[in-house]
């Protein structure tokens, strides 16, 4: 074999060479432009779960230590009396509070509640539910009824506003629940 031809495969070599360094660094920079495109689609201040909340039909609330979830009104109203279904449960350790009352319209018209209010520390208390709820030992039964003076209408909310002893009042839009029992009926 002759120098030139010597010469002129390391020069084919170093060629192939390079071309494969050029393509390796080019495949790299498209895997790693692909991995930090890909990863940008989590990543941001907005997420579509960030404010998602949980599937029940009632309103929820927090004041202080209390947590209000399912808060609704039971459809239909009957004798004109509404009842009012929830869940309240005081997350503080140590002290209790006490549900004080249940008002609409401004504070102009109250629910009758019957039962013991008190809202002991880490338990709940259920306000009126509908067949076939379950009660827990942790939980305490109340009946509460709202005096209803207009047509109820299924699909609105409602502004009712619940006070406590030691926490203060929270006001929340409650939806009437119309319930599994009330669907298209004949005639």
């Amino acid at each position: 074999m002759s120098a030139s031809d010597r010469s002129q495969r390391d020069a084919s070599s170093r060629v192939a060479t390079s071309r494969r360094l050029a393509t390796g660094i080019a495949g790299i920079a498209v895997a790693a432009a692909a991995v930090f495109s890909l990863s940008s689609c989590s990543s941001g201040q907005i997420s579509q779960t960030a404010d998602q909340v949980a599937a029940v039909n009632g309103a929820y609330g927090n004041l202080k230590s209390l947590a209000l979830r399912d808060v609704y009104i039971l459809y239909p109203a009957v004798g004109g009396q509404a009842k009012i279904a929830f869940v309240i449960t005081n997350q503080d350790p140590v002290q209790s509070d006490e549900l004080e009352s249940i008002t609409t319209d401004g504070g102009n018209t109250a629910a009758s509640i019957s039962g013991d209010t008190t809202i002991a520390p880490t338990k709940a208390l259920l306000g009126t539910a509908p067949v076939g709820a379950l009660a827990g030992g942790d939980l305490d039964r109340l009946k509460v009824s709202l005096p209803v003076t207009s047509p109820l209408r299924p699909g609105l909310t409602y502004p009712l506003t619940f006070t406590f002893t030691k926490s203060g009042s929270i006001t929340l839009p409650v939806p009437l629940n119309a319930g599994p029992s009330t669907g298209p009926q004949e005639g």
